[in-house]
């Protein structure tokens, strides 16, 4: 790992103990079920069979991700899509631009049928995702009237339009575009939607966290739609884009001022609403991921530290977002950055998930490992766990299950020398394991491992685990290598 270190620009301490507190009567918030989430491209629907219970091998990997997770269905694709409810249904007139999709994609009833089939088979819901940049009010209204019928209570609610902050430079608004035009056109659209539908549930803005549109929507929004709108969404990306010298390990894993910032936007704008917020689409690198990055075990470890992080600071849950190379390449005018930087073309985005198609097969991306090792703690409750000196490679997280309470230690080790942790869990916890998120090194793309076992082609996974013994003065010691993370279970006797 010297290597490693030099490479990203890594301190290099001697390891030394570090001491554990954890307050199990400290609470901080539930880790909901579905605490754990997908994100792809609306045009996915064009695909018919791909969300699909014929689709056997996906559903399986979901189901091993969470066995009640979020899949959210929007990204910049969702502007340029129709609902074709009747084979008679024409194409709404559109002459794009160079930068954008070439032809709409229609989605279908077929489609959503399909949908609704998967979620089933899934145990999953849906977040969906309506198009504001090119359709109109009452396109969005039929469309929303379909999914909600069909999906039924697989639907968690609706969004219109994605990342409206962007239009400028999406070519979808002219320069006048700001909060207060968006606001007034996304409500254009609401009114129309709860109109015909009065129990439809919407959410938003589903963008990146700029303050004033992020306040304007939490007040105004909020103010008119009242009951309908149950949720403020929001979007990150650590760094981008890939071709930048800036986009590195580093960056992801080591520095947290841009997450720190979007936090608190987003959640001011969540305690304003009076309403949950969500990540809805995040990842590592905007616009495909960049290799060397997005698709190693370095990816893991910031997935799963990201989702707990935001988990601790009032989020109600996350999607990460993925996909075809072709789909990605299709919401970006037709390219890939990443493969300016992988001087060749890949066949998924570099930072999907689950990568693979129905004909070739799929596989888990070092990423999935880190969600896995999150979407553990579904169902506890966080507590406060911290550190007796700050750390800024090593952070810990700690949730407890039931009454009287098993309790899980999620440990990511982000730095280049190995972490020796100290921690008490009190005498009622008589058995404790260890489930480790392991790799070759930060940067490996290849042979991670969550409990010693990898997801399988199959989407099947039977890790082992270790078991961690009480020292004789009653603590708990665990050597956490460089580049690697724990979780940490304690049962009672």
């Amino acid at each position: 790992m010297m290597e490693a270190s030099r490479r990203y620009g890594w301190a290099q301490t001697a390891p030394q103990p570090l001491t554990l507190n954890i307050h199990a009567d400290q609470r901080i918030g539930a880790v909901p079920q579905n605490v754990m989430g997908l994100s792809y491209e609306s045009t996915q629907l064009g695909e018919q069979e791909f969300f699909a219970p014929a689709n056997k091998t996906l559903v399986r990997f979901l189901q091993t991700l969470s066995s009640h997770g979020s899949l959210r269905l929007g990204g910049n694709t969702s502007e340029f899509t129709y609902f074709k409810a009747t084979p008679q249904v024409a194409e709404p007139a559109w002459s794009p631009l160079p930068t954008q999709p070439k032809e709409l994609t229609p989605i279908t009833p077929a489609a959503l049928h399909n949908l609704r089939r998967f979620l089933d088979a899934t145990g999953w819901n849906c977040i969906y995702g309506l198009n504001l940049g090119t359709g109109t009010p009452e396109r969005a209204a039929e469309e929303a009237a379909a999914v909600m019928e069909i999906l039924g209570p697989k639907l968690e609610y609706l969004q219109i339009g994605n990342e409206p902050n962007n239009y400028i430079r999406y070519k979808l608004r002219p320069s006048t575009w700001n909060e207060k035009t968006y606001l007034a056109e996304w409500l254009s659209f609401a009114r129309v939607i709860v109109q015909k539908l009065p129990n439809a549930r919407l959410a938003g803005p589903d963008m990146g966290a700029d303050a004033a549109w992020m306040n304007l929507f939490a007040t105004e929004a909020v103010a008119e739609m009242k009951q309908h709108l149950v949720a403020i969404t929001d979007h990150f990306y650590a760094e981008g884009p890939p071709t930048s010298p800036e986009s590195t390990m580093d960056t992801l894993l080591l520095n947290p001022k841009k997450i720190d910032h979007e936090i608190a936007v987003t959640a001011a704008a969540g305690h304003t609403a009076k309403l949950p917020y969500r990540m809805t689409e995040v990842n590592s690198c905007y616009s495909g991921g960049k290799p060397g990055v997005s698709n190693t075990l370095g990816s893991a470890l910031g997935a799963g530290d990201l989702t707990l992080k935001l988990l601790a600071a009032g989020f109600c849950g996350i999607n990460f977002h993925g996909g075809s190379a072709r789909q990605i390449r299709a919401s970006l005018g037709g390219t890939m950055p990443g493969d300016t930087v992988a001087k060749s073309t890949a066949d998924d985005s570099y930072y999907t998930p689950i990568a693979g198609s129905m004909e070739a097969g799929f596989s888990a991306r070092p990423i999935f490992y880190g969600m896995m090792l999150a979407a553990s703690m579904a169902g506890g409750e966080l507590v406060k766990a911290s550190f007796a000196e700050p750390q800024a490679a090593v952070t810990a997280y700690a949730a407890v299950h039931g009454a009287p309470h098993s309790m899980q230690i999620a440990i990511f080790n982000k730095g280049s020398e190995t972490a020796e942790i100290v921690f008490q869990a009190g005498e009622a916890h008589a058995q404790a394991s260890v489930l480790r998120l392991t790799g070759a090194a930060v940067d490996a793309t290849e042979g991670i491992q969550l409990g010693g076992a990898a997801v399988k082609g199959n989407g099947e996974w039977s890790p082992r685990a270790e078991t961690l013994q009480r020292t004789a003065a009653g603590e708990f010691k665990l050597s956490v290598p460089a580049a690697s993370a724990a979780l940490v279970t304690l049962r009672h006797a």
